[in-house]
């Protein structure tokens, strides 16, 4: 579905950003050609995303990113929820990479139920967004709403990371030097490192892509990093490991499968000389 089809859906003038409330959805499952935020304050409904069921409940945040089969449904007659429509790529829109670990807990659950700090930072957020949208007249409307964004999704990063009770702060410092510097070699090895490192801790896979001997990678990356090629795949590693257990019900067994470990113990004993903990540990005392 294009953004215009949905605006009309919705009896909304075309734009590229836009704030909703009591929104329609399409009645079939569709595919949207652009970012959908909800923040649902009373009310429930379903939400299917790429064939997996979600319960979407009251002080519950939603994200729903382009190109994702979606469909909602059983929606209740209490339901009021504040939607934030946004077209275009959002990351290259806001100069942003990974937002910490947005990326990889959005790929596992989609609706995140929150504490009453980030739902009162929402709610403001929402405010903000609305009262800047309103400013017509304003020259610098377009860059207030991104830096609104940017700082929202900032936002998130930390909550996120927060409730992963995991220190990001090397993993913070590198996603933002990277935005600095795509073109380089060390920019080109933390975006596939983002995209690939919850199922390949291999050196040599990201070596083979980037056509560079392991070794010579590993120390151009601890030149400019202080951290080696595998410690950076390293920490990525545990940080999806992290947020499937945190953000997900799926298994020990089942998580060490998707990352491609080749046992249960082999899982166990990385994520305890990650962490300190054993992932059962992890898992029982981090449920947000």
């Amino acid at each position: 579905m294009e953004l215009k089809e949905f605006c009309e859906l919705n009896s909304r003038p075309f734009r590229n950003i836009m704030i909703l409330a009591d929104c329609s959805w399409p009645s079939e499952e569709f595919i949207p050609e652009f970012n959908i935020l909800i923040y649902t304050n009373t009310g429930s409904a379903n939400l299917s995303v790429n064939g997996k069921k979600y319960h979407i409940s009251p002080r519950s945040l939603s994200f729903i990113r382009i190109d994702q089969k979606v469909s909602i449904s059983d929606i209740s007659d209490s339901f009021h929820a504040k939607v934030l429509v946004i077209g275009g790529d959002l990351g290259q829109e806001l100069s942003i990479s990974s937002v910490f670990l947005a990326l990889f807990i959005l790929d596992e659950t989609p609706v995140l139920n929150v504490t009453d700090e980030y739902a009162e930072a929402t709610s403001l957020f929402f405010g903000a967004m609305k009262r800047v949208m309103q400013f017509s007249s304003n020259p610098y409307k377009d860059e207030c709403i991104l830096s609104l964004l940017r700082a929202f999704y900032y936002t998130t990063g930390y909550y996120l990371n927060k409730a992963l009770g995991f220190d990001c702060e090397q993993i913070y410092r590198l996603s933002l030097d990277n935005q600095h510097d795509k073109a380089s070699i060390i920019a080109s090895f933390i975006n596939l490192v983002e995209l690939n490192a919850k199922s390949n801790r291999r050196l040599s896979f990201y070596a083979e892509k980037l056509d560079y001997h392991p070794r010579y990678l590993s120390a151009m990356v601890k030149k400019e990093t202080g951290l080696s090629g595998q410690e950076i795949i390293d920490q990525y590693a545990i940080l999806a490991a992290m947020a499937k257990l945190t953000y997900t019900h799926k298994s020990i067994k089942e998580i060490s499968n998707e990352m491609e470990f080749p046992t249960q113990s082999d899982f166990g004993k990385f994520f305890k000389r990650m962490t300190g903990k054993s992932p059962l540990e992890y898992k029982k005392s981090s449920r947000v």
